[in-house]
């Protein structure tokens, strides 16, 4: 079965390079309505070193964010997981409301406070059009037992509309709401085509991921595969992250409790294979009635992964033999409150060849792996090691993989 999205209008198929669509980060913790005082901050990797400035907001961003560049590494919006923002920081025309239904207007009615589910949301060029853009976004569903799962919705935005700062053409479009998803690990990589886009999305209370191609002629939905692992509501949800590698090669999801998987990935045909499980905790020492964030992240050089939980850094060195003598501990949360607790939360692989991680709670500072291609404690892991104009909410941007064909520059 396929499930299939056209866009109702026509434009000429124009291949998009974005190699640097993840060169403008956006971040700012705010739940205040006082505008004047909604102070965030930019990263600019355009700059070398890169470069940390204050900017004002107009809305402020919780955990679900997302943002893109033009391939000259230009910002051209992002979003908070309420609306959509242009690069001057003000919301598109028909760009507000997105998310919207029984839980957001319960629990997060004001735009400005952003949207919950920090690997829920997520940008991808439109393979037929170069001024067009998706905005994939989970919404959560208001269930009465209290579960909220996940459903995938979908925006759209045209950068060639409103005197180029763009607009939103449609918004919250449902186009799976099959099977209820987890919390979190949504992402994407470039199909060997170097235009499309594969999307990979775990099922909750089962066995799954759903399989999405997007090309010129809008989303369809492949056949489905198996995750050769169950992932539950209870404790797989919203408490992990999924990448792939920075070649697209292969593909790895981790949260504390279920531990890390990492599957081999076809770029042609979108086939997950070759499941390896990895423990990283010894299994009898996992304790499931605490809570525990964390995430997962590559090192550019594709030989490492980086496993966070709350409380620990783990470095696995994928070219050990037997995968499992790889595991090495790096690093111990080390007590720090700036002004909360600074646990090991979030991370993302940078355009500068480092990997930065947000604490879950709000924090001037964010920790940093220096040398991510490095074995062990030679990686530079530094705890509290950027320092913030203002506070941050626990969310960094979730990007695809831009430069899978191209050499890091």
């Amino acid at each position: 079965m396929k499930y299939f999205i056209t866009i109702l209008f026509l434009y000429p198929i124009l291949l998009s390079g974005q190699i640097k669509g993840d060169y403008i980060w956006i971040g700012g913790f705010q739940t205040h309505d006082n505008l004047i005082d909604r102070i965030g901050f930019v990263f600019d990797f355009n700059n070398k070193p890169m470069s940390i400035d204050s900017q004002k907001l107009t809305y402020g961003l919780d955990r679900n964010v997302a943002s893109i560049c033009d391939e000259d590494g230009n910002l051209l919006f992002y979003t908070n997981g309420r609306g959509i923002l242009n690069a001057d920081h003000q919301l598109m025309p028909n760009g507000d409301s997105i998310n919207w239904g029984l839980f957001t207007e319960f629990a997060w009615p004001t735009l400005g406070n952003g949207y919950p589910g920090p690997q829920d949301v997520i940008i991808l060029p439109d393979p037929g059009y170069k001024n067009g853009y998706y905005l994939l976004h989970k919404y959560i569903d208001l269930v009465l037992d209290g579960t909220n799962p996940r459903e995938l919705w979908m925006s759209y935005i045209d950068m060639n509309k409103d005197n180029g700062n763009g607009d939103v053409v449609f918004k919250d479009q449902v186009f799976f709401n099959e099977q209820k998803l987890l919390a979190s690990y949504l992402t994407a990589i470039r199909h060997n085509n170097g235009n499309d886009w594969w999307i990979i999305q775990p099922v909750v209370e089962d066995s799954v991921f759903v399989t999405f191609i997007l090309d010129d002629t809008g989303i369809h939905r492949v056949d489905d595969q198996s995750s050769r692992f169950f992932f539950d509501l209870e404790r797989s949800s919203a408490s992990g992250t999924a990448k792939f590698c920075p070649d697209g090669s292969r593909y790895a999801i981790y949260n504390y409790y279920d531990q890390l998987h990492v599957y081999d990935f076809d770029r042609e045909t979108g086939e997950l294979s070759n499941h390896r499980m990895i423990e990283i905790y010894d299994p009898d020492e996992i304790d499931r009635e605490i809570i525990n964030f964390g995430s997962v992240e590559w090192s550019p050089n594709g030989r490492f992964i980086y496993c966070a939980s709350s409380e620990d850094l783990f470095q696995v060195d994928t070219w050990e033999e037997n995968i499992q003598d790889g595991v090495r501990h790096i690093d111990t949360y080390d007590g720090t409150r700036d002004p909360f607790q600074t646990r090991l939360f979030l991370m993302v692989q940078a355009p500068d060849c480092k990997i930065y991680m947000t604490p879950a709670s709000g924090s001037y500072s964010l920790h940093v792996i220096n040398k991510p291609d490095e074995l062990g404690t030679d990686c530079d892991f530094v705890q509290n090691g950027i320092n913030l104009p203002n506070s941050n909410g626990g969310g960094l941007p979730n990007f695809p993989r831009f430069r899978v064909d191209e050499d890091e520059k």
